[in-house]
């Protein structure tokens, strides 16, 4: 990581130095209000500035942050507190308040299965098309209670699909509504057979995930379609996680690279199937009232 330099700092004598550091104090309306309001004289100030003077480089650092990823700072990820007690001057290290709001809204998420990379995300980089436009209306209609529609967005590789999901997950856990988290982000191939195996070798956690699919606020299902597809998936799973959410109102946005109607099909393994998975596409098609294509562009 790329340190961050103080500008200016001639380095000649420890006064220079000393010098250049009550400068800068005074130079920073912000800090010397903090610690006007401790109590601080500007004679205890000047007698501790080699204690305070990472606070005020933090302040003004800080007030322009470029962002968690893009931090320069020496002691990045923390920042300098000055207290004062007793005629005493201490600089403390804490959590960047960035940070704790990231830890936050991450504790939100039970399952994630999407890039770290992702979770800087906020609503404006995403591409204001008439489709996403038209998604991000369900998703305010669901923040303002007027709606508990689901969103299904479909449309080609590299259409952004997975990314926008993303994108509104990571907006809702931001905001941290009550009953409107926690959220499992599950990509539908490696969570689907990952429920099918534990059917076969241990049915109570088979049993207490396909419980917190079901119930959990807010689902996101990440490329449907692409799951290995059995009688017993489509049955046993999606079907229970389908109608459980339905009959619940919970919200659920799904992704896939298929129409509905191609799922009916993909999922129809048998004549009896056929009307099961009629079923499962039938309800979701009630819930999400129309599907949202994306397209075949990237958009990110």
């Amino acid at each position: 990581m790329e340190k961050l330099k103080i500008k200016n700092l001639d380095i000649h004598s420890d006064d220079t130095l000393i010098q250049q550091m009550k400068e800068a104090l005074y130079a920073c309306p912000s800090a010397l209000k903090f610690l006007k309001e401790l109590g601080m004289s500007e004679e205890v100030m000047d007698r501790n500035i080699t204690k305070i003077y990472d606070f005020v480089r933090d302040i003004n650092y800080c007030r322009k942050c470029p962002g968690i990823k893009k931090c320069k700072k020496d002691n990045a990820y923390v920042i300098s507190k000055v207290t004062y007690s007793y005629g005493v001057v201490e600089n403390q290290l804490i959590p960047c308040p960035e940070i704790l709001k990231r830890v936050s809204f991450e504790r939100q998420f039970l399952v994630k299965d999407f890039s770290d990379e992702w979770l800087d995300t906020i609503m404006s980089d995403v591409n204001k098309s008439k489709a996403k436009t038209e998604a991000m209306e369900i998703y305010m209609k669901y923040l303002r209670n007027e709606s508990t529609d689901w969103i299904y967005l479909t449309g080609g590789i590299g259409s952004g699909k997975s990314y926008f999901a993303a994108a509104l997950s990571i907006d809702l856990a931001k905001r941290g509504l009550k009953g409107k988290s926690p959220i499992c982000f599950i990509n539908s191939s490696k969570r689907i057979l990952e429920l099918s195996d534990l059917n076969k070798q241990k049915s109570d956690e088979f049993k207490k995930k396909l419980e917190l699919y079901s119930t959990v606020p807010v689902l996101v299902i990440d490329d449907f379609g692409h799951e290995f597809k059995n009688d017993f998936i489509r049955d046993a799973i999606i079907n229970e996680i389908i109608t459980t959410r339905c009959n619940k109102k919970l919200f659920t946005i799904i992704t896939s690279n298929f129409t509905l109607d191609e799922i009916e099909v993909l999922y129809s393994t048998s004549n009896a199937g056929a009307i099961m998975s009629k079923q499962i596409v039938k309800t979701i098609k009630a819930m999400c009232k129309k599907e949202i294509n994306l397209g075949d562009l990237k958009l990110y």
